[in-house]
């Protein structure tokens, strides 16, 4: 196989806490031959956010390259920035809320190596519209990979539609097809219109099973009646371009689905639990929460348990699902 690196695209408006947490899961759970460079595009954050980029830029030297626009291009045209910029065999799009697990990347990238006509390629997600696979009760989205790793080693589906929170595209795509269109603004259904039009040119869409990713999914976002609007119009647009080939496209979809797969023939009976730890109140999960989720990036495994009554009150990030206590 050709050597390769991979670089990533972050665009990024403020939500510095999971911000911090994307970019320790890229430099954690990469290997540092791969990277080509990581480039922090920021799309007019606060002051608070600009000096960690700067920050990260110090830290990681050459494999991070910090941009700040000089006005809010938003999504869609800060992604692009990054596109034109990269020059590796990969570029990987991730969301500022999306954590990367052990060996995601290089997993993904090894993929897209092995067959040229693999143009796009997106993993499995805790939250991905149609590739979501929530994570299971007692476990964390790490021992999530891992399973997946061991049991789904390098197996792929065709895509129906990519999802973009954590996409990789392969370098021949981006020169034969070009930059995300720009009409889409704000995001939303831009990687599938992307997917659609790179199929014309003959390349593949696949979805990579063996690889498992956190997304938190509308942190920048949220989910207002405006962005609620703008998904509307967007998918408008893209049935008005793709209706009769995304019909063809999920027809065979249905009948070859990812996620039926990985439920019907996934197994946690060897996972290791690791630690125990009791949450009896919310004082101890908001002590504790912070602490397990950086224990996780470093591969080291902590069953949670804790009241269902206790975790509806808690606000902070929590990247595993604690086993359920009775209230």
């Amino acid at each position: 196989m050709k050597k390769y690196k991979v670089d990533v695209i972050i665009p990024i408006y403020n939500s510095l806490d999971w911000l911090k947490l994307c970019v320790e899961s890229i430099f954690k759970n990469t290997n540092y031959d791969v990277l080509g460079t990581v480039y922090l595009l920021d799309d007019c954050s606060s002051e608070e956010t600009v000096n960690y980029l700067k920050e990260v830029e110090r830290k990681y030297g050459n494999l991070v390259k910090y941009i700040r626009n000089n006005k809010n291009l938003g999504f869609v045209k800060t992604c692009n920035k990054g596109l034109k910029l990269s020059t590796s065999s990969y570029v990987l799009l991730l969301n500022t809320d999306c954590l990367v697990s052990a060996n995601a990347i290089e997993k993904m990238a090894n993929a897209m190596n092995k067959n040229n006509k693999i143009g796009l390629l997106c993993p499995i997600s805790s939250v991905a519209a149609n590739l979501s696979y929530p994570i299971p009760l007692g476990l964390n989205f790490m021992q999530v990979n891992e399973v997946f790793e061991k049991q789904f080693s390098g197996k792929t589906f065709d895509a129906c539609t990519v999802v973009g929170n954590c996409l990789m595209i392969s370098r021949e795509c981006i020169n034969k097809v070009g930059y995300l269109d720009e009409i889409f603004g704000k995001g939303y259904t831009e990687e599938t219109d992307y997917q659609f039009k790179a199929h014309e040119k003959g390349f593949l869409a696949k979805v990579l099973i063996d690889t498992y990713v956190y997304h938190q999914c509308r942190v920048s976002f949220g989910e207002s009646e405006e962005q609620l609007a703008i998904r509307e119009e967007h998918l408008k647009i893209f049935f008005e371009r793709w209706h009769d080939e995304y019909d063809k496209k999920y027809a065979k979809y249905v009948k070859n689905d990812p996620i039926v797969y990985i439920n019907n023939n996934v197994s946690y009976a060897d996972i290791a639990d690791g630690k125990q730890i009791k949450i009896k109140s919310l004082k101890q999960l908001e002590e504790f929460a912070p602490i397990i989720n950086t224990l996780m990036l470093d591969k080291i495994n902590i069953k949670v348990i804790c009241k269902e009554k206790i975790l509806n009150k808690y606000n902070g990030i929590i990247l595993f699902n604690p086993a359920r206590r009775r209230s």
